[in-house]
């Protein structure tokens, strides 16, 4: 496995600075972050990219800072103005609502000194159509029902103007970058496609879909706003720690086959957020099985019967393995020090104890604190990874669980246990982005255990046929299910009964 160095210093605001979780995985995985926001923060890094005249780019391996906007008066407007409604209620004239709103929104606004809306005036023929926009905005908003605060509540990625990082605004006035919501997980993703074989395809993909041709409402965003605001400070630290990884590529791939599709670039949206989902915990999973030195991540996957199935089962058991891994993965990245020329040296050294102690503290930044010369050095070890394994069940170590949820991945419906059981939101994304023109149904799922791993019918499952622990016929049913599944989303047309194809809604429509 391949680990770039560590930086000289990093943000962590989550606990023990060490660096274990980011060494395996990047700086840094969040389970909090969404993956709504993490696309977010990656529209976000990308635009202040190309402001510098870099998109996609790296001048230097883990060398990324950015500017991004904050947009405050935008946010203000849609997520810190309950002033609208009472407003609209007491005023008797578009006059007296626009001088009664402006008072009150004088007083109200965070973050912004000495805030002055009344370009607003100008820029809408009345209160009411100032009004409906707002509500437009605020209908259409990323986990909009959500009870965060309103400095990390986002309108929906129109384009350029939409976009903004998450800040906390005290009461005093004082903005703050907030690594809760936009954790760095965006800044991942942007590294990962930027170091993929498609990078230039898809460079250019990105910009000319979201940047350069942004949908018609990012010109509310843009007439609520005004001049757009950046950040005072540059955001720095991003952390990938390898060049090449085959999930890299894979994503790029799947967001290139999205993006070329003749859908407008905002419908496009959700299914490069389900694709960047899938691929992340595809990644985590297989930085874990590398380290491990496992076989390739599978996911059996049910598709759901009104009755509990032997595959029911087997995809619970599924994902309760791929779900310990990066926990074992932790344990084995700290003991595997103790397999070393260097920790033996220690040990054989006159002061074992205090040369552990540096071997730790270079390698995994711990301990850092008073030195206990009275602790044995395999006590140490253990130390940490009891330390490192509670700071992973944090955050960390919810990705798999959080994330296939909300991709729609797993569920635990009919059951007690979670197990893989694709969504057919789910389902209609990875049509998109694997099938180009049609498919023959067995090809599909031959594809997609090849490039995701999922086991769904009995060629996929032969292992498990061969092995005693399920029946091809359990496998059939469950592929039949699928099919049945795909043809009332209207994404598979059965020709006779030995022939099925599987069909791309959008590329069927171009071709019709």
């Amino acid at each position: 496995m391949e680990f770039l160095a560590r930086p000289t210093a990093f943000e962590d605001r989550s606990g023990p600075a060490f660096w274990i979780d980011e060494a395996i995985w990047g700086h840094r995985l969040h389970d909090e972050q969404s993956p709504w926001l993490t696309f977010l923060e990656f529209l976000t890094v990308l635009f202040a990219e190309y402001r510098e005249g870099r998109p996609l780019q790296e001048e230097g391996l883990n060398s990324l800072s950015y500017k991004p906007q904050l947009q405050l008066r935008l946010r203000n407007l849609v997520f810190n103005n309950p002033h609208v409604m009472t407003v609209r209620a007491e005023a008797g004239s578009d006059e007296q609502a626009w001088t009664l709103w402006l008072d009150k929104m004088a007083t109200s606004a965070g973050g912004i000194d000495k805030p002055d809306f009344t370009y607003l005036r100008d820029r809408f023929e009345s209160f009411d159509d100032f009004a409906a926009v707002l509500s437009f905005l605020q209908g259409s908003a990323i986990e909009g029902r959500s009870n965060k605060r309103w400095s990390s509540k986002f309108v929906f990625p129109f384009g350029p103007h939409a976009l903004y990082e998450d800040v906390n605004v005290k009461p005093g006035g004082s903005v703050s970058n907030d690594r809760r919501f936009f954790a760095r997980t965006g800044e991942l993703l942007y590294l990962m496609l930027a170091r993929s074989q498609h990078a230039d395809a898809l460079r250019g993909l990105l910009v000319s879909r979201f940047l350069e041709s942004p949908a018609p409402y990012d010109g509310m965003a843009h007439a609520l706003q005004g001049d757009p605001q950046l950040a005072k400070v540059e955001r720095a630290g991003a952390y990938l720690p390898c060049t090449t990884h085959p999930a890299f590529d894979r994503l790029a791939a799947d967001w290139r086959a999205i993006l070329h599709l003749p859908i407008p670039a905002h419908d496009a949206i959700p299914h490069l957020v389900t694709m960047a989902g899938l691929n992340l915990i595809l990644y985590q999973l297989d930085r874990a099985r590398e380290l491990l030195r496992r076989p390739p991540i599978t996911f059996v996957c049910e598709i759901v019967a009104p009755k509990k199935t032997v595959v029911r089962d087997l995809s619970a058991d599924s994902y309760q393995l791929n779900n310990m891994l990066p926990q074992q993965a932790i344990e084995r990245f700290v003991r595997r020090i103790t397999e070393t020329e260097m920790w033996a040296g220690a040990l054989a050294s006159d002061d074992p104890t205090l040369n552990a102690i540096d071997i730790l503290r270079r390698e995994f930044g711990w301990p850092d604190g008073d030195d206990d010369e009275n602790v044995e050095p395999h006590a140490m070890v253990d130390a940490l990874v009891e330390r490192a394994t509670t700071r992973h069940k944090q955050h960390v170590g919810k990705i798999h669980m959080t994330w296939a949820r909300a991709i729609g991945l797993s569920s635990r419906r009919s059951s007690r246990r979670v197990r893989y059981a694709p969504t057919d939101r789910l389902l209609k994304t990875l049509v998109v982005a694997c099938v180009a023109e049609r498919l023959e149904f067995k090809d599909f799922l031959q594809l997609l255990y090849e490039r995701y791993g999922f086991i769904i019918g009995d060629a996929q499952a032969r292992p498990f046929i061969e092995a005693g622990t399920a029946d091809q016929e359990d496998f059939s049913d469950n592929a039949h299910r699928l099919e049945e599944r795909l043809a009332s989303l209207g994404l598979l047309k059965r020709l006779s009964d030995s022939c099925a194809y599987v069909e791309n809604p959008f590329q069927r429509a171009q071709a019709a």
